[in-house]
């Protein structure tokens, strides 16, 4: 084609490439002239193709790797992972042909080598995890996460079946006695537990004591010289802090195992409630009466102001305690009553509050004394430190954002609760109660220890 007619064709594709732009907006696209993939080798009667080699990719040039990671990892040489393709021979090796186009074997062997793909690095070991050791601080008083089932309560109407109603009530009924049982059980626990430790601390001082069902008798007299402003305020900061110590190894320790049993569970939160009441609301009846716990406020001569605002704040950490407790409180109801709303409100209220008033009477009822007590106030004190558990258990009830675990453990669905057991039982421990510290038992415990040379 002369110079004069590529000219003309280049004119004429500029004015259509105008004219196609003006027309759709858009640029023609020209075909490329086409470029063969494979090279091919002729011998010399260019008849018979004698190689065949294909056209190789372009090689991307890996970055080499740094003189820290050769240092640390040396045979993780610098290598491209190029792979060239094969080639094709047409006629067999030992053709004359081939020989006198000028290829020998040796070259033929040295085209057709391939590079061996490089085999897999070994995958690194991953070092295992290591599991710090938990201190007895964390145990006791650290947080845990908590395992939380799924959400499944559904808020639903209360059913106008009467039946199942009825069957509802039939069911809380027995739950109810259950619970109360293991009120009453849990308060002689506890009770027992605040009384003896501070019978043990007064033993320490060379006073004796003695166990009534309503109140620790000394037999000393309160004008005896054997007292004094520290041992007045160990003695009866003694009980107390027994209580709150139990109360946090129980919150904080036992009931988040999720191996305990649901009638287990329930008892130990009681003696939790309990145990809480003991010290935050028996500080709160000791200002109200100058009993217990109040002669420590008493004797360390604290203003009247801040009795007031210490009481307060011992009150809403009642309350907040009993609102974060709600968790327990569910993980003792059965899954099936949790998710209909109208179900769980009326279990929390047979299961918690209920139990919380009536036992809280009948405690009442069986520790009134039938003689004048050494402390003229001491019923009344103990009656407010029973009414300061409404500061837990109501919460209880108001917390719709608790969600219980997935427990090992879980409460029988269709498994009626040992109501009447329970509650027969604690009735029966609360009459023996009454008989035997009835008369006192007196504690007169001794510490000796003497150490010496016999001859």
């Amino acid at each position: 084609m002369s110079g004069n007619d590529q000219r003309k064709r280049t004119r004429l594709q500029q004015l259509s490439d105008r004219l196609i732009f003006s027309l759709t907006g858009k640029k023609p696209r020209h075909k490329h002239p086409h470029i063969p993939s494979e090279k091919v080798l002729f011998s010399e009667d260019f008849n018979k193709p004698v190689v065949i080699i294909p056209k190789r990719e372009p090689v991307v040039k890996k970055k080499k790797p740094g003189l820290l990671k050769r240092l640390v990892n040396p045979k993780n040489k610098y290598r491209s992972n190029s792979h060239h393709g094969g080639i094709h021979l047409n006629p067999p090796t030992t053709s004359p042909e081939r020989e006198g186009a000028g290829f020998t074997d040796s070259d033929i062997s040295q085209i057709a080598v391939e590079d061996r793909p490089r085999p897999p690095m070994p995958a690194k070991a991953k070092p295992k995890p290591q599991h710090k050791r938990k201190s007895l601080h964390r145990i006791l008083f650290g947080t845990r996460k908590k395992k939380q089932e799924p959400v499944r309560l559904v808020i639903e109407n209360k059913s106008d079946d009467k039946h199942v109603i009825r069957k509802a009530l039939r069911t809380e009924s027995y739950a109810l006695l259950n619970s109360l049982g293991f009120y009453i059980l849990a308060y002689l626990t506890v009770y027992l537990f605040y009384q003896f430790s501070t019978a043990l601390v007064a033993s320490n001082f060379n006073i004796d004591s003695v166990l009534f069902y309503y109140e620790i008798f000394f037999p000393i007299g309160n004008a005896s010289p054997l007292w004094n402003r520290s041992n007045i305020i160990a003695i009866t900061f003694a009980g107390p802090f027994i209580a709150i110590l139990t109360t946090l190894l129980l919150l904080r320790a036992v009931l988040l195992r999720e191996k305990l049993g649901p009638q287990f569970r329930l008892f130990l939160l009681w003696v939790a409630f309990h145990s809480a009441t003991h010290f935050l609301g028996a500080f709160v009846a000791g200002i109200a009466t100058s009993q217990g716990f109040g002669y420590v406020a008493d004797w360390l001569f604290i203003n009247v102001f801040f009795r007031i605002l210490i009481s307060l704040v011992f009150l809403f950490l009642l309350t907040i305690t009993g609102y974060n407790s709600t968790v327990f409180a569910l993980e003792t109801i059965p899954s099936g009553i949790r998710q209909q709303r109208w179900r769980l409100s009326l279990s929390l209220g047979l299961r918690f509050i209920l139990p919380w008033i009536i036992g809280g009477l009948m405690v009442i009822a069986i520790k009134f004394p039938d003689s004048a007590p050494q402390h003229p106030n001491i019923m009344v004190y103990d009656a407010i430190i029973i009414a300061t558990m409404g500061f837990m258990v109501i919460p209880v009830f108001f917390n719709r954002k608790a969600r219980p675990r997935s427990l090992a453990e879980r409460p029988p669905e269709f498994k009626r609760p040992p109501g009447i057991l329970v509650f027969v039982s604690a009735m029966v421990a609360l009459v023996v109660f009454r008989l035997i510290f009835e008369r006192g038992l007196h504690l007169v415990i001794n510490f000796s220890f003497d150490v010496g040379f016999y001859r």
